[in-house]
């Protein structure tokens, strides 16, 4: 955590949030944040044996020696008045200053580009939070759910699954509400691939605005007029804003006459073989794609397809949060107030984040696809090293260890 997260970057984000304790305290504002993630990292151990493993490794500090002995260790309630005291906004702040985007190209990283364009998925998710009635009032309860629960809207490369951005909020808010947020991180050579529920004019706007591209599943309910069939079958159409659709309609407009954003559509199936999961010879669904890639030329039909299979590698991360970190999608956070939920869903994504940027490094270092590299593995090994005591070297002053 501390090489993916340095302490003088946790000071830098704790003092631009101005979360730093004005007192000396048992458990400091750096240290509360270290204790976030750790919570993640060990989420079915109680507080005070997360505490213990974090700090493990600092037996050879004269000072947290004396104070153990002196059974000053904090309790659960210590610890949480220290997370109160930090907040949310630091542990999302030292997760946004290491979304670093991929530095290899096209040519070192095939796998994570289409056509030289850096590919990324957007994707949401819920989480189960403790029923209080502070999170009840706060984040909702679905009508078929026992619990309340947090909506989470996350941005990621598909090439190395590294988190780009994350919006944590209510279930009132929708995906596209939240996604709007996210779509400012892109930039001209990204390619965004999201499903059904991402594609509206105002979000497709906001990605164009960017210089970026899209590649966004349609609903049935979207209106697509041809208005020009191109050499491979698929056909130009656009996105029309539904407040002036629908002014225009009245007026007697046609649908191809109403203008908008200029898309391709794509059409497809997918043919099941013996090891696909539709058995040979089956059928998939319909799958229907509008994207802001309408030369056919530079971007040929075929490999649609495969880039919009590719948004299933932020569902993989998803999967590594829900279970491999969470240890299941039904599990329910610790956290009894909406603060402390949103703290804690940014330190369990901090340290999805960190296990991402050891096992890119370790994939880079061999030559491999990330993929190749399994995320439990990683989080065991790095689980087991948490409270090393290089994690938390001790400060020098002039000849004086302390």
């Amino acid at each position: 955590m501390t090489s993916a997260f340095p302490p003088e970057l946790v000071d830098l984000v704790i003092e631009d949030w101005d979360a730093r304790e004005v007192r000396s305290r048992k458990v400091p504002a750096r240290l509360a944040a270290y204790y976030t993630m750790a919570c993640a990292m060990f989420f079915d151990d109680s507080y005070g044996e997360v505490w213990n493993k974090l700090l493990s490794g600092l037996e050879w500090a004269r000072r947290y020696r004396q104070r153990t002995d002196a059974g000053m260790q904090p309790s659960a309630a210590a610890l949480t008045k220290a997370r109160q005291r930090l907040g949310p906004e630091p542990v999302a702040g030292i997760l946004e200053a290491v979304m670093t985007r991929l530095e290899a190209g096209p040519d070192a990283a095939p796998w994570a580009y289409f056509h030289g364009l850096r590919v990324l998925a957007i994707d949401g998710f819920t989480m189960n939070v403790p029923r209080t009635p502070d999170n009840v009032m706060v984040f909702g309860v679905p009508s078929n759910g026992a619990y309340p629960q947090v909506r989470v809207v996350a941005l990621a490369e598909t090439g190395t699954r590294s988190l780009q951005g994350v919006q944590v909020g209510p279930l009132s808010e929708g995906e596209q509400t939240m996604a709007h947020q996210l779509w400012p991180g892109l930039g001209r050579g990204d390619v965004v691939v999201g499903d059904r529920g991402f594609l509206s004019h105002a979000g497709l706007a906001a990605i164009v605005a960017t210089g970026a591209h899209a590649v966004l599943r349609v609903k049935a309910d979207i209106d697509l007029p041809v208005l020009r069939v191109l050499s491979d079958g698929t056909w130009i159409s656009r996105i029309a804003d539904p407040a002036a659709s629908r002014r225009l309609r009245r007026k007697g407009l046609r649908g191809a006459d109403i203008p908008g954003i200029e898309v391709r559509v794509i059409e497809y199936t997918v043919i099941g073989n013996p090891d696909h999961p539709l058995g040979a010879g089956e059928e998939s669904e319909l799958f229907c794609l509008a994207t802001t890639l309408v030369d056919e030329h530079a971007y040929p039909v075929d490999g649609f397809p495969g880039l919009y299979h590719d948004r299933w590698q932020l569902e993989t991360a998803i999967g590594d949060v829900e279970t491999r970190l969470r240890g299941g999608a039904d599990i329910v956070l610790r956290s009894q107030l909406p603060d402390l939920v949103r703290q804690e869903v940014y330190g369990l994504l901090c340290v999805y984040q960190a296990v991402r940027a050891l096992m890119n490094a370790g994939a880079e270092h061999a030559g491999l696809d990330p993929d190749r590299i399994s995320f439990t593995r990683t989080k065991q090994a790095a689980a087991r090293h948490l409270s090393d005591e290089a994690a938390f070297s001790p400060r020098r002053t002039g000849r004086t260890r302390r």
